[in-house]
């Protein structure tokens, strides 16, 4: 193996894989990157059994061949070289040298054939999604994902179609719950709905970044994104997905309509004097308005009152603040909506508008 390749150009390549090999892995070669060079090209995999991502780099290919190399030492010279061209060749006993115009670094490396197989996906299961709107869906279910790793169905982001040409996507943590369906101009080819871990979606969001439109598919056991010059796949959850339709109230019995941004300022500021460990704010609602109050025996208390068009009832009712901010941030209109049914039933929190995005939230006591 023997290439020439431009630093910048590499440097970024391995930046891109860097999350995903293992630093402390029970097997060695998980903390390396396979290089693959062939056809004026380098190949760049990392792999943590879980995740896989493979990306290409351009290269003056001098001799074809493969070999497995520590990520971080490689990525941390490559980084630190001030540009221009360097060579690479391997020079036995799977060692490689890196060569600038004024310095030499050698890294034992290991057999290429010691790499994990990376999966593969038939581009027939793939299909077009535009990455702008595949990062917006993300962005309004990922903070919801279960961080229990012992729940192991709530720690991704389930995927479905919610039509022939249109995308859904849920999460939940089991207190609160985010879903979010945009239409595509492809048509959607999952069969069945599935978990992707929230690390194979984190790892998404960075092949989201570097293309306009990604193609997507899922095969027995992995899901697949697939940009320019970039290929990401991950296990998927082997765990079924609760039964979401189930938690989403289908009828409230009052609506509660403000407008976003001094909902959440208000939230800001209120949560400030909220216990840290449960983060409560009390919600006192009537016509007149609502008044949200804080309360920490050992920080103090925080009150405030915002204007809202509601209706309904006079109620009492309580909520983690971090639960409804997370909503907030992501909504891009200007005006949301909150169902409510009782004290003790879980609220619905949606944008006001034609966009299907809701966020289920249980009560807490306070």
């Amino acid at each position: 193996m023997k290439f020439k390749t431009r630093v910048e150009d590499f440097a970024v390549k391995l930046g891109l894989i860097q999350g995903i090999s293992e630093r402390r892995a029970t097997m060695p070669v998980l903390s390396h990157v396979l290089l693959n060079v062939a056809k004026n090209r380098i190949g760049i995999s990392a792999t943590d059994l879980e995740t896989t991502m493979s990306t290409w780099s351009p290269a003056e290919v001098l001799k074809e061949g493969a070999l497995a190399v520590p990520a971080r030492k490689l990525y941390e010279i490559i980084k630190e070289l001030e540009g221009g061209d360097i060579e690479v060749e391997e020079i036995g006993n799977h060692w490689i040298e890196i060569r600038t115009s004024s310095a030499v670094f050698k890294i034992a490396g290991l057999p290429s054939d010691d790499f994990p197989i990376i999966p593969e996906l038939h581009s027939d299961h793939l299909f077009s999604v535009e990455s702008s709107l595949l990062e917006e869906m993300i962005s309004k279910t990922i903070f919801a994902v279960s961080p229990d790793e012992l729940r192991r169905n709530l720690a991704g982001i389930y995927f479905e179609e919610a039509g022939s040409k249109s995308l859904r996507l849920v999460a939940t943590d089991g207190h609160r719950l985010s879903l979010v369906e945009k239409n595509i101009d492809s048509r959607v080819k999952f069969e069945k709905g599935f978990v992707v871990p929230k690390k194979g979606v984190a790892e998404l969001r960075k092949v989201l970044k570097l293309t306009d439109k990604v193609r997507i598919g899922v095969g027995d056991s992995f899901f697949m994104a697939e940009g320019e010059d970039i290929v990401l796949v991950a296990r998927l959850i082997d765990a079924d997905f609760p039964d979401y339709k189930q938690v989403t109230p289908e009828v409230t019995k009052a609506t509660l309509t403000l407008k976003k941004g001094e909902f959440l300022s208000a939230l800001k500021r209120v949560s400030i004097l909220s216990s840290e460990k449960t983060r409560s704010v009390k919600f006192v609602i009537d016509k007149d308005g609502m008044t949200l109050i804080s309360v920490s025996p050992e920080v103090g208390e925080a009150k405030e009152k915002i204007a809202v068009e509601y209706s309904g009832e006079p109620m009492e009712l309580g909520f983690n603040s971090r639960y409804l901010m997370d909503v907030l941030e992501v909504v891009t209109e200007e005006r949301v909506q909150m169902g409510l049914i009782d004290e003790l039933s879980p609220a619905v929190l949606r944008p006001e508008g034609e966009e299907v995005y809701l966020s289920v939230i249980m009560p807490m006591r306070v």
